[in-house]
């Protein structure tokens, strides 16, 4: 029926992904997991389950994999996509 159909599961991230960027979930779904991952090392050490060293470690290690997974997609996104 269609030439360029890409299968269910492709068609279905296509729509997730633009619901979220339509209502503004996605930006609040990340600034929760990037609030998360800062929080946890947070409330670990003050409660002396962790070192203080291992805290500031882990919060540096998150921001560090949360920049290069937004420098790798801003400078390798491609400006013309195909629908």
């Amino acid at each position: 029926m269609f030439a360029n159909s890409s299968g269910g599961f492709h068609d279905l991230g296509k729509f997730l992904t633009g619901f979220l960027v339509v209502t503004g979930l996605g930006i609040f779904l990340a600034l929760k997991n990037l609030l998360m991952s800062l929080a946890l090392p947070v409330a670990l050490a003050h409660s002396n389950i962790i070192a203080t060293g291992a805290m500031v470690m882990s919060i540096f290690g998150g921001l560090l994999i949360y920049g290069t997974i937004t420098v790798y997609s801003h400078f390798f996104s491609s400006i013309q996509e195909e629908f």
